[in-house]
């Protein structure tokens, strides 16, 4: 068995992934403080620019995971890469000319949601081509939400601090850079990249993917946890900054530091996923899991000095993020073990629009309920609906479907 650290494709995707995941980190949290800062954005307005980037999942979702399962997949992510980051650096460019607008805003976040859609499905499906000693599968997914969770840990606050001392705009073109950049690393790498083989009709095709999600329950469980979590999630998504900023009182800095806080849960999740589910098992450590979903709770408790805001609603985000995380990893090695490699780019269509589906309604929820309620009581209302994964999880555990087999 090579190890993974000797597999040279894998070295340059892992490569590519770090830094792409860095600059994305940055302009999740630029996008939204330009929006509010420059464009003066509402909660109906900041609802709309959620709901925008998850809608490529209820649209395009079930298309994309048929197209991933006909094209070479490392082509497809090189393409997405490409893409992503000349979309990206539009923002900057009509901010420089002083011609940005939330519509422009809206385009780009619906386009660049569509090619990340695509790459995260390719994604997925990629990483069995590349380590194809199925033993170390949890590894490498480990490795790789571990480069996700240090990405989340440095990106927020390095875009924290560009926004505050250089502008957003610039804050946005670091990440445009990072994905042109990343884009370049993974071609260095040369990974295999199998010809494609499935060439069935596209209603057969879809067909075959929803057959192949039905059959395997655990998936299914952690998947309706996390769609039913994720409405909740988007809700959350479209008024925190404009809470943070506005009835918090915080800097763009300080919304970094809670991210930096909040983002030590995605890390930790890829350092002790593999060596937890080895000695506990995959059943009742992920019911632990969804219960850590309920970390948005505490955003609309936090109050006091900006230490102990930036406090609490960081550790609220860090036990969310653990707990995200490890039920991703967890059901992309149930994926990868129990579904045929030609079928995985359908089942993962399915898997997010299951999930990210729930996006587009659950960021217009939220803004309408920020909007009818007030800020700090939506924030209450759907801290509380995050915790709707946990029967769909809690149920698959009593009934035995969690458990990830070990491979000989």
């Amino acid at each position: 068995m090579i190890p993974l650290r000797r597999n040279r494709p894998f070295a340059f995707f892992w490569s590519a992934q770090l830094l792409s995941n860095a600059g994305t980190q940055v302009s999740e949290l630029a996008i939204p403080l330009i929006a509010v800062l420059t464009l003066s954005a509402g909660p109906a307005a900041m609802g709309v620019l959620t709901a925008l980037e998850a809608l490529p999942s209820l649209l395009l979702a079930l298309f994309l995971g048929v197209l991933v399962d006909r094209v070479r997949r490392g082509r497809m992510l090189f393409w997405c890469n490409i893409g992503q980051g000349l979309l990206i650096g539009t923002v900057p460019l009509a901010a420089a000319f002083d011609t940005l607008t939330m519509a422009h805003l809206y385009v780009v976040t619906f386009a660049v949601g569509s090619l990340a859609l695509a790459y995260g499905l390719a994604h997925t499906a990629y990483i069995p081509a590349l380590v194809t000693d199925r033993r170390q599968l949890t590894a490498a997914n480990s490795s790789i939400a571990l480069t996700d969770s240090v990405t989340a840990v440095a990106g927020p606050g390095i875009g924290g601090v560009l926004v505050q001392l250089l502008t957003a705009p610039v804050a946005i073109a670091v990440d445009s850079a990072s994905f042109l950049v990343a884009a370049v690393l993974q071609a260095m790498g040369r990974g295999p990249d199998p010809a494609p083989i499935s060439k069935s009709r596209f209603g057969l095709s879809l067909r075959e993917g929803f057959a192949a999600f039905r059959g395997r329950p655990g998936i299914v469980a952690i998947t309706a946890g996390k769609g039913s979590f994720d409405f909740f999630q988007w809700g959350v998504i479209a008024l925190y900054i404009l809470y943070g900023v506005r009835e918090l009182g915080l800097s763009p800095a300080e919304i970094g530091a809670i991210a930096v806080l909040g983002s030590l849960g995605p890390l930790l999740a890829g350092l002790i996923t593999t060596p937890v589910s080895r000695r506990f098992g995959t059943t009742w450590t992920a019911v632990v899991a969804a219960v850590l979903l309920g970390g948005n709770l505490l955003i609309p408790f936090a109050g006091g000095p900006h230490l102990v805001v930036i406090a609490t609603i960081g550790i609220g985000q860090l036990l969310l993020g653990l707990g995200v995380v490890y039920l991703i990893i967890v059901r992309a090695t149930m994926l990868q073990r129990a579904v045929e490699p030609e079928l995985l780019g359908r089942v993962g269509s399915v898997i997010r629009l299951v999930e990210w589906g729930m996006g587009p309604l659950g960021g217009l929820f939220g803004g309408l309920l920020g909007s009818v309620l007030g800020l700090r009581p939506a924030l209450l209302v759907l801290g509380i609906g995050t915790l709707s994964a946990i029967p769909w999880v809690a149920v698959a555990a009593a009934r035995g479907h969690l458990a990830v087999p070990e491979e000989d």
